[in-house]
């Protein structure tokens, strides 16, 4: 797995945590299994779409570089004495 794939991936998952944490407690406060199940995947559901955006950003910086990777020429052909 590449550094920019890796790095997005774990950027993702310490919003998606949170995002569902937050979500999960306020449901927590009212105490209803009705209002925690939903609350919970709705958080959930929230934070894996904001964590996959960020690891695409990342996944679009690493083809980025890649494609600005400067041409390597053959300097042996030019050297001929």
């Amino acid at each position: 797995m590449n550094r920019h794939l890796f790095q997005g991936i774990v950027a993702g998952v310490l919003f998606a945590i949170p995002i569902t944490s937050i979500a999960a407690m306020d449901a927590v406060a009212e105490g209803d299994l009705v209002t925690i199940v939903p609350s919970v995947l709705f958080g959930l559901a929230a934070g894996l779409c904001i964590g996959a955006l960020i690891a695409a950003n990342f996944a679009m910086l690493d083809v980025e570089e890649k494609e600005h990777v400067p041409a390597q020429r053959m300097v042996e052909a030019h050297n001929r004495a």
